[in-house]
This record gives C-alpha cells, sequence and structure tokens, in this order.
C-alpha cells in the first residue's frame, strides 16, 4: 500500500509542464500504440465520457470538442482542461461520480499502476458507472517484450512500483467485472515488439 502511494504522491509537486516531459518510451513505444489508439478515439462523438488517470489530458484533448468530459485522477492540477476532474482513484469511481452514468469510461496509460487486486476493482467501477451498453477503453502493459523492460526500468531507475498484466488474465478480470464483449489489441513498439494493448469492452 505503501508503494502504490508513493506512486501517485510524486506527482503533487509537479507541474504540468514537467510532467508532459517526453522520455524514451515515449518515441519507442507510445507513438506507434497512438497509430492503434488516436482512430478509436476519433469516433468517439457525442458521448459521455469518463476520463480515468488523465493527468494532463492529452488524450482528452482530442475528444474534449465533441463530447462531455469529466476526469477522475489522484492529482487533478495537473490537468488546464476546462473539465471537472473528481479527486481519486480509479477504485472509487462509482463513489466519485455520485450514480451519473457514462457512454464511455476511457483510461489510457493508467492500469500499470495498479496491481491485480486494484484492476480487478476499476473493471468492476468501470462497470458499475457506464450505461447498459457503455463501453470500456483502457490500455494494460503486457508482462513480456518491451513491457518487462518498461517495468524494470520503472521499478529500478525510478523506483516506481509498476504492474503488466497477461492478456488472458485482462480478459478474465473483465468478464469476472460483467463484460460480455471483450477485444484485446497488441500495441507493439516501432520494431515490431510487443508492449503493451488497447482494450475494448462491453
Amino acid at each position: 500500500m505503501a508503494k502504490q502511494a508513493q506512486n501517485y504522491e510524486r506527482y503533487k509537486s509537479w507541474t504540468a509542464e514537467s510532467y508532459e516531459k517526453q522520455g524514451i518510451m515515449t518515441y519507442l513505444c507510445r507513438m506507434p500504440a497512438d497509430r492503434k489508439i488516436l482512430p478509436v478515439l476519433s469516433r468517439i462523438k457525442d458521448k459521455s465520457v469518463l476520463d480515468v488517470g488523465l493527468g494532463t489530458g492529452d488524450y482528452t484533448r482530442l475528444l474534449i470538442d465533441d463530447n462531455r468530459i469529466v476526469g477522475v485522477d489522484q492529482n487533478p492540477h495537473l490537468c488546464r482542461l476546462n473539465v471537472k476532474v473528481h479527486k481519486g482513484d480509479a477504485t472509487q469511481l462509482s463513489t466519485l461520480v455520485g450514480g451519473e452514468k457514462f457512454d464511455i469510461v476511457l483510461s489510457t496509460w493508467m492500469t500499470d499502476y495498479l496491481n491485480d487486486e486494484k484492476l480487478q476493482s476499476f473493471f468492476c467501477e468501470a462497470k458499475k458507472v457506464l450505461k447498459e451498453d457503455g463501453q470500456l477503453l483502457t490500455t494494460t502493459i503486457r508482462p513480456n517484450g518491451w513491457g518487462l523492460v518498461y517495468l524494470v526500468l520503472a521499478r529500478y531507475w525510478r523506483g516506481t512500483d509498476k504492474h503488466a498484466c497477461a492478456k488472458k488474465r485482462v480478459a478474465d478480470m473483465l468478464k469476472n467485472a460483467g463484460f460480455n464483449d471483450i477485444e484485446i489489441l497488441n500495441l507493439n513498439s516501432w520494431l515490431g515488439i510487443p508492449w503493451a494493448c488497447l482494450v475494448i469492452a462491453k
């Protein structure tokens, strides 16, 4: 629990500008991943979206003009967009939004902060706050390829407790949370090496 809290505490003194500094993983992994993520986001129009762990709102910016956005983040000061952001984490969604329902729960590059127990809780909470035909869009880190490199760098270089989850385990957790229509797409680095997944679930 202490390590989990430390993950979020370290951002309290950060500004939006320092948070947005890009490292090698951005260029090797996140940019190629965007080739699959951005087309999915571009199709979201006229929806209510709960953006969980939105940070500075990199992906939120793509949705804000055509949708109604509500955010959740442990460090809401990082987001300078005109979006209501609840202070809290992914395991508290139904409490934070007070019974409000959404068309989409979106969470990009956040689940690596969650161990298995918290990831299961996030999926359950996402299901609770979604409308009957609502959709969860999220990313997960894979425990192999560049995903393993990412975890090692996070834990031993930055001292951050991050987690990965195999595709089958993710699918099982989603089913346990009540999702039935599940698609898990590989997100690879520029070199074609796997490192993460895009999860689309209803």
